[in-house]
C-alpha cells in the first residue's frame, strides 16, 4: 500500500517514488539504481520549463540519467 505522501509512477515496468509537491519552480532530488548517477536537476522542463505532471517528470528525466531512477522529490 502506498503511503500518502508518496505517488508512485509506473514508468516501463518499473515503479518510481516521487515526493513532494510538484510546483512550477520545483527542483529535483533524483535517486538512481546506480547511486553514482544520484543528482540534483534544476533545469525545469527543457521543452515546456516547468512540468505539469510527475509522470512528465519522470519521462524527462530519466532520459538524462545512465541509471534507472527509483526515486525523486520535488525540492
Amino acid at each position: 500500500m502506498e503511503a500518502p505522501h508518496v505517488y508512485v509512477v509506473h514508468y516501463q515496468g518499473r515503479d518510481v517514488e516521487c515526493y513532494g509537491t510538484l510546483e512550477e519552480d520545483s527542483n529535483f532530488s533524483v535517486v538512481c539504481d546506480d547511486e553514482s548517477d544520484d543528482d540534483i536537476w534544476t533545469d525545469g522542463d527543457p521543452d515546456n520549463e516547468s512540468f505539469t505532471t510527475w509522470e512528465d517528470v519522470v519521462a524527462c528525466l530519466q532520459m538524462h540519467f545512465d541509471s534507472d531512477i527509483q526515486e525523486i522529490s520535488a525540492c
